[in-house]
């Protein structure tokens, strides 16, 4: 009876290294997915804050003039080339695994032929602080993958709950979530993760 207990125990324990084993083989292919579909978008760039309507039907020829207006020193590019597509974003988003409808105008999706000037727009863009974006013309974000974008939205949710127990949280791109506390500094991509060092901190 002893000898079969033993056995069966160890069959357990060689399925859940099994087991361990296959789930981080899922993630590394997840991971390696996501890194493959968020390099594909890496020439997109959404716009926010533009109010609904004022393209007149005609979204690329809006932004084009738009852009010029807003970066005059970016005269080295033709833009009717370099903007190959635009559009809107529909209104239903995914957020946190639900689905919610914007009450704000909706991104508008540029796919830029020359990775260059997006990130030229992006960094000229990116520096202003978030109440000057909000009172601009509009304001600038990268086109992240879902499940890159799922995965921001739930470490943003922990930045507050490190910072009421006395340490520091940022969001780094594209969904890393670096954490400071008593000078140590840790990094996560996986919310759970960050979730069991946060329960580990004593509150201050």
């Amino acid at each position: 009876m002893e000898d079969r207990t033993t056995a069966v125990e160890a069959d357990v324990e060689a399925r859940k290294e099994q087991l361990e084993s296959h789930r981080g083989q899922l993630t590394d292919i997840t991971w390696k997915l996501e890194d493959q579909e968020n390099q594909q978008r890496r020439n997109n760039l959404r716009f926010l804050g533009i109010e609904e309507g004022v393209e007149d039907n005609n979204v690329r020829a809006y932004m084009i003039k738009t852009l010029r207006g807003a970066f005059p020193e970016l005269t080295n590019w033709d833009w009717e080339i370099e903007i190959q597509r635009t559009h809107r974003f529909p209104r239903v988003r995914r957020e946190g695994g639900l689905k919610v409808e914007s009450k704000y105008p909706r991104a508008i999706l540029f796919f830029f032929g020359n990775h260059l000037l997006r990130q030229a727009i992006f960094e000229k863009a990116r520096p202003m602080p978030y109440a000057v974006w909000i009172m601009s013309l509009f304001f600038t974000q990268p086109d992240y993958c879902h499940v890159t974008v799922e995965g921001r939205w739930r470490l943003r949710q922990l930045i507050k709950p490190f910072q009421d127990r006395g340490g520091e949280a940022y969001l780094l791109a594209p969904a890393w979530l670096k954490t400071v506390v008593n000078g140590k500094v840790k990094m996560f991509t996986s919310e759970v993760q960050a979730k069991e060092y946060l329960m580990e901190l004593k509150a201050p």
